[in-house]
């Protein structure tokens, strides 16, 4: 999983989540704006990083599970706003559910909750 960090001079960390089907660059159009007041991270989620093309995708579970580990191991304990749409939003919610980082607050646009199979 590759991550980008903009904005590192800001106080207040933004950590978001992009859907599936698409790559990281989905926020490209909001990086230069909330890059002025935001230190904003933006995983590029395995299976969906143009840089890392022999990487698979594992499942929510496991992207959390390293998603927290990289978040504590570089300092950052505590989030401002984590947002994931889609398939992020389904990271965002075991994010939330497991507490590994604090989370000041969460936006879940669409997100993907866990079903049985038939």
């Amino acid at each position: 999983m590759t991550i980008r960090e903009y904005g590192s001079q800001n106080e207040k960390i933004l950590v978001l989540l992009h859907p599936a089907i698409v790559f990281w660059d989905y926020f490209d159009k909001v990086i230069p704006l909330l890059e002025k007041r935001y230190h904003l991270i933006i995983p590029a989620l395995p299976g969906y990083d143009k840089r890392n093309r022999h990487e698979d995708f594992t499942s929510a579970e496991q992207i959390t599970r390293d998603m927290a580990k990289w978040l504590i191991h570089h300092g950052y304990d505590q989030i401002d706003l984590l947002y994931g749409c889609s398939m992020g939003g389904a990271i965002v919610l075991r994010m939330l559910a497991e507490q590994k980082v604090k989370i000041t607050h969460a936006v879940i646009e669409s997100g993907i909750t866990p079903y049985k199979l038939p």
